[in-house]
C-alpha cells in the first residue's frame, strides 16, 4: 500500500508530526503501508514563517509550495490512498483535497489541532485568514477516515464523518524514558521547568505572580526552554532556546513541569503534547485545566490541575517541598503515559485506520 503523505512541515521540524505520521512510520511500513512524503513549505518557508514580516516572501513562498503540489498531483495513478495531516496546503480552500477525492483516491485525514476556530498567528497576523478556516469541515466530509486526536475534535468531526479514529498524540518512548529521581536527591534545589516555543512563550504571564510568590516562599530553580526573554517581572530564570538535538536531555533536568494556558476557544480544544512528554519522563506536570489535560492528567495521581493563582502556588510548593510524592507522582505519570500515549500502545490501532481507507 504507498500512501501520498502531504504534510505542511520538512520532516523532523514539526512537533505535531514527529508526535504522529513520522513517528507512525515505525509500524506502518512493516504493515506494508509505506509513506511518501511532500512537504509543503520550502526550505525559505521553515526558516521565516514563524519570524515577524518577510510577508512577500512568505507569499512568494507559499505560492511555490502550491505550484508544487499542483505538480504532484499529476501522480496520483502511483498511489493507493492519500493522508492529509492537517491541510494539503497552509493556505487557501479545500481546492487540492477536493481534487484527490474526484480522482478517486481515499483520503485519511489527521486532525490533531483546533484548526476550525479561527485565529490570528502572532507572526503572520491577517494572512492567518487566508487559511480558511472552513475548509476543516469540507475535508473531514471529503475523507475516507479521519483520525483524531482528542474528543473535543472526534465530536467537531461527527458533524460531517462517522468513520473515526481517535489516536493520542504519542511520545517516542525509545528516548522519552523514565529515571527515577534518587531517593537521597544531589543536593540541588528543586528544578521546575517550562518547556515551549517562541509562540507560546506569552503563556507563562498566567502565572507571572504565582511565580513570584513561589520564589519567596520556597526554593527552588526555575528552567525555561523556548526562548531567552521572558515577560516575567520579579522573576529569576535560567533560559534557552529548544533545541531537538537535546530535547529529552534538557526536560530530564525538570522535577516538576508546567503547563499554563490562557483561556481561549483554540486552548480548550488543543491536545497538549508535553503533558505526555512531561509524563513518560517522570516529571510530574501542573496544568491549566483545558483542551486534553482534564482527560490525560489524573489529578492528584499523575500531577495537578491548577485554575486559580492559589492553586498553581499550592500544587507547586507541594511538589518542591515533597520529595516522596514528587517520586511517587513521577512513576505513576511514567507509567500512564507507557500505557496510553506509546507507539506500542497505540500500533494496532494505527495499522487499522490507514487500511480502513482502501478495504
Amino acid at each position: 500500500m504507498n500512501v501520498l503523505t502531504l504534510v505542511p512541515s520538512r520532516y523532523g521540524y514539526s512537533p505535531g508530526q514527529r508526535g504522529s505520521i513520522e513517528l507512525w512510520e515505525q509500524v506502518l511500513e512493516p504493515a506494508g503501508i509505506k509513506l511518501h512524503y511532500a512537504p509543503f513549505e520550502t526550505e525559505r518557508l521553515r526558516e521565516i514563517l514563524y519570524q515577524q514580516g518577510y510577508q512577500l516572501t512568505k507569499a512568494w513562498e507559499m505560492i511555490r509550495g502550491y505550484v508544487e503540489r499542483l505538480q504532484l498531483l499529476k501522480r496520483l495513478e502511483e498511489f493507493d490512498a492519500v493522508f492529509v495531516y492537517r491541510e494539503a496546503a497552509l493556505l487557501g480552500p479545500a481546492v487540492l483535497e477536493k481534487m484527490i477525492a474526484k480522482r478517486g483516491l481515499p483520503i485519511i485525514y489527521q486532525l490533531d489541532d483546533p484548526l476550525y476556530i479561527p485565529y490570528k498567528s502572532p507572526a503572520n497576523g491577517y494572512l492567518s485568514y487566508l487559511k480558511f478556516f472552513g475548509k476543516v469541515a469540507d475535508i473531514c466530509r471529503l475523507s475516507k477516515v479521519v483520525i483524531v486526536n482528542s474528543s473535543h475534535h472526534r465530536e467537531y468531526v461527527a458533524q460531517y464523518n462517522q468513520n473515526i479514529w481517535q489516536i493520542p498524540s504519542i511520545v517516542d518512548t525509545r528516548k522519552y524514558v523514565f529515571q527515577a529521581e534518587p531517593a537521597n536527591g544531589d543536593g540541588a534545589p528543586v528544578c521546575v521547568g517550562w518547556s515551549g516555543s517562541p509562540t507560546t512563550v506569552g503563556n507563562l504571564r498566567v502565572i507571572a505572580e504565582p511565580l513570584r510568590q513561589l520564589q519567596e516562599r520556597v526554593e527552588h530553580r526555575l528552567y525555561l526552554i523556548g526562548g531567552t526573554r521572558f515577560d516575567l517581572p520579579g522573576v529569576e530564570y535560567e533560559a534557552q532556546a529548544w533545541r531537538a538535538e537535546t530535547e529529552v536531555e534538557d526536560l530530564r533536568k525538570m522535577q516538576v513541569g508546567l503547563v499554563p494556558l490562557p483561556v481561549n476557544e483554540w486552548n480548550k480544544r488543543k491536545f497538549y503534547m508535553k503533558v505526555a512528554q512531561y509524563m513518560a519522563l517522570g516529571i510530574p506536570p501542573v496544568c491549566t485545566p483545558l483542551g486534553s489535560n482534564p482527560e490525560v492528567v489524573e489529578h492528584g495521581q499523575t500531577g495537578f490541575l491548577a485554575d486559580t493563582d492559589e492553586e498553581w502556588i499550592e500544587y507547586v510548593e507541594l511538589l518542591v517541598r515533597d520529595a516522596e510524592l514528587r517520586r511517587e507522582m513521577a512513576a505513576r505519570a511514567a507509567r500512564e503515559a507507557q500505557a496510553k500515549y506509546s507507539l506500542a500502545a497505540n500500533a494496532p490501532k494505527i495499522v487499522e485506520a490507514f487500511r480502513a481507507a482502501v478495504g
